[in-house]
């Protein structure tokens, strides 16, 4: 009688336990965006079918945002006689913009998962992450092409990829989680699957590659998607996947196709994917799927969708329109599936598809007087959203590289024009004595750039006076006096009368005075000290018989060396505002009282690792630089003055850094926008006093917060200041290890618009 109860007792436990499992085998929430804070969800699940799942018409889903609902199973469909797909699909409005994590927990795995411990108690939990940002735009979650149901033999590799495809264009990135159980917690005793050699996912293309599997059997495995826009994180998708992995002998199918292509926007795309099997007699069934075919405006097309045989072919056709400009390539997926016997592998190869914007057509650049006038064709595509115009000295350009965008580094961004309508720039009174290249790009809503434009190329008129060094006195570096030279132009005017005569102006700490008139071009001021200098520059001016102002003034700085030592290790950083070229740098170090060069750089600071705690170092650097006109002396080096550091100890509570920047963009965009500080231990500043000014002495700003926060504004009228270099001076003073320390930073900010 005991042992019928318990038998009775064991077959209702069994009913009710087959009653609530659904026996879960994938799983995934996907959504679209329908208008304001509107969302389309979809749950796609893959069970085995049986009588628990087929009463199951509906999945509870939490939104995020305190509230859940059971969301209805509006398809169903009998992938095989193992396995059922399930889509359940509803509507969420959420009330205000922020990031929502939405869930499903549902009950349970299926039976006899080899590295779930207990799969069949074990729920299937997946999440989906959703931003809702209004700076960001609107937000579609990626869409996973490829089912997650997949099979493989034993020793022999496995890949796989879900062809995820994200409709607003959006970065992808992949990496594997933990598959998830209760309350989202993580598994316990759950282990990625047994490989011979590795199992990992591509990041960039989410290629999923085990290699080899090790033990037949069941597995769950679960990997993230992750969207990112302009370098933000605009949502994820996690996967929860099943592999079947059975003991057969049978090699994956062979696919033969480019991997890249790069195209310009308007142009036709078209090539061949064919397939073949190592295992003789085995048919081939190839397909592809991606982003491509996907388009609302001239997808992709495939001749035919679906080839099957010993050696199927694809033939793939894009006719690419300006509408397909993104900055994100795009991906094809191909697979290709044997027919093979009891199991068929499935291989696959993604194909990256590059289309860019054209380049600004027939760039051309006139010089007036001192400005130089460019001009180029309409630009043909409408959903372009700025024309960038660059700038560099000298005119030694490059053809770029066939799936090169954008521009390479040494280009200075002098424009924004929002107006993608505008053929003309003028750019105003540039310097002479350097011959300048334009170049111009195409911006696009999602940060794509075009290819770059042709190079145009001008000259000044060598008719104003080029200075040449603005230099401490290298035959005696303490001093600090200062030797300024400068070059009498080459093409002066009929109109201008000999004698010519010169007048130098120094600027110093923003406080300008005549230091010299007469015919010399050079000229030692020995009424300065360069060391105890914040920032110093010198103007000079030429005039004839008549007093007629010849050309233009002419300014150049002093190489102004600014050193900090901490963390074991002494940072050096310079500036100089120069009309000529800079090309490098040599760092010197005084060793047994002489200056011995330790470095050459071609930047703009060094950091000397060969120091010790409290070790006192003096340093200088000397500049070498070019004009691109001949008959001027080459090259022309110009020296700071030494400075003096004290190397502080390694505590890191006893460590102050603080460090300014030589670029500022004040557009708005949120990178760049102000002139601040990188600081460490701002709560040891005691004082600070911040002064900039331009290149006439004239303040524009000053503030006494540490943090400066310059908008690039003039502060009495609030108007931006335009694009240039600017000077600042920054005093600071500092609880240090041994008490109150005083420390001042002088250089050049440069404004780019």
């Amino acid at each position: 009688m005991k042992r019928k109860l318990l038998f009775v007792i064991g077959l209702l436990f069994c009913f009710a336990f087959s009653a609530k499992a659904t026996h879960q085998r994938a799983a995934e929430i996907t959504y679209t965006w329908i208008g304001g804070h509107a969302y389309e969800f979809t749950l796609t699940t893959y069970n085995v079918p049986n009588a628990a799942w087929s009463q199951r018409d509906s999945l509870l889903v939490k939104w995020g945002d305190g509230s859940s609902n059971y969301i209805p199973r509006i398809a169903w469909t009998d992938l095989d006689s193992d396995c059922t797909k399930s889509i359940y699909r509803q509507i969420h409005n959420f009330s205000a913009s922020g990031t929502y994590v939405i869930s499903m927990e549902d009950a349970n795995r299926n039976y006899g998962v080899v590295n779930v411990p207990n799969s069949v108690s074990v729920p299937m939990y997946i999440e989906t992450e959703l931003v809702i940002n209004p700076f960001l735009g609107n937000n579609n979650s990626v869409q996973l092409l490829n089912a997650p149901i997949d099979k493989g033999c034993v020793g022999k590799l496995y890949l796989h990829n879900p062809s995820a495809y994200d409709p607003d264009g959006d970065s992808l990135s992949y990496k594997l989680v933990t598959c998830r159980g209760m309350d989202g917690m993580e598994i316990p005793g759950y282990n990625f699957p047994q490989a011979s050699q590795s199992f990992e996912i591509d990041p960039n293309t989410g290629e999923l590659r085990w290699e080899n599997p090790m033990l037949q059997g069941e597995y769950n495995v679960a990997f993230m998607v992750e969207e990112w826009r302009h370098g933000v994180k605009v949502g994820s998708v996690v996967r929860d996947m099943q592999i079947l992995v059975s003991a057969c002998d049978n090699d994956l199918p062979q696919i033969v196709c480019d991997d890249e292509f790069c195209l310009v926007a308007g142009e036709q795309l078209g090539f061949t994917i064919s397939a073949s099997d190592p295992d003789p007699y085995n048919n081939v069934t190839l397909t592809a799927s991606g982003a491509p075919f996907e388009l609302t405006v001239s997808p992709a097309t495939l001749h035919p969708e679906t080839a099957t045989g010993l050696n199927p072919t694809l033939e793939f056709l894009w006719n690419t329109t300006f509408d397909h400009i993104r900055n994100t390539p795009y991906q094809v997926v191909v697979h290709a599936k044997d027919d093979d016997l009891p199991v068929s592998l499935t291989n696959s190869k993604t194909i990256t598809i590059k289309v860019m914007a054209p380049k600004v057509q027939n760039l051309n650049a006139v010089v007036h007087g001192h400005d130089a006038t460019l001009s180029w064709s309409a630009y043909p595509c409408s959903n372009v959203t700025a024309l960038l115009v660059y700038r560099k000295a000298g005119c030694n350009g490059y053809e770029p590289n066939v799936c090169e965008t954008g521009i390479r580094e040494g280009y200075q961004l002098l424009a924004t024009l929002n107006n993608s309508l505008v053929t003309s720039y003028i750019d105003a009174d540039i310097p002479q004595g350097v011959e300048y290249e334009y170049r111009i790009l195409a911006q696009f809503p999602d940060g794509a750039l075009s290819i770059v434009s042709e190079a145009a190329c001008v000259t000044l008129k060598n008719d104003s006076p080029l200075m040449t060094h603005v230099s401490n006195d290298s035959t005696d570096l303490d001093a600090g006096q200062v030797i300024v030279c400068w070059a009498s132009p080459q093409e002066i005017d009929d109109q201008y009368v000999a004698p010519f005569n010169y007048t130098l102006t120094r600027i110093l700490n923003g406080e300008s005075a005549i230091v010299y008139e007469g015919a010399d071009t050079c000229f030692l001021d020995v009424n300065v000290d360069l060391a105890e200098a914040g920032s110093l520059l010198y103007e000079v001016e030429m005039r004839d018989a008549h007093q007629q102002a010849v050309g233009e003034r002419t300014t150049a700085s002093a190489v102004m060396l600014s050193v900090s030592g901490a963390n074991s290790e002494a940072h050096l950083s310079w500036t100089e505002s120069v009309p000529w070229m800079v090309d490098s740098a040599l760092v010197f170090k005084e060793i047994n009282g002489r200056f011995v060069k330790i470095a050459s750089i071609n930047g703009w600071d060094y950091t000397d690792l060969d120091v010790e705690i409290d070790g006192v170092y003096r340093y200088c650097v000397a500049t070498y630089g070019h004009y691109t006109l001949e008959g001027i002396i080459q090259p022309l080096v110009n020296y700071s003055a030494p400075k003096t550091v004290r190397i502080s100890s390694d505590d890191p509570m006893e460590v102050f850094s603080y460090a300014l920047p030589n670029v500022i963009t004040p557009n708005g965009d949120g990178y760049n926008d102000f002139f601040e500080p990188k600081v460490t231990g701002i709560d040891l500043i005691i004082s600070a006093k911040t002064v900039v000014f331009n290149r006439w002495g004239n303040i524009l700003w000053d503030s006494e917060d540490p943090l400066i926060r310059w908008d690039g504004k003039n502060k009495m009228t609030q108007m931006d200041c335009p694009p240039g270099t600017y000077f600042y001076v920054c005093e600071l003073t500092y609880q240090g290890v041994e008490g109150e320390e005083h420390m001042r930073l002088q250089g050049v900010v440069m404004i780019v618009r």
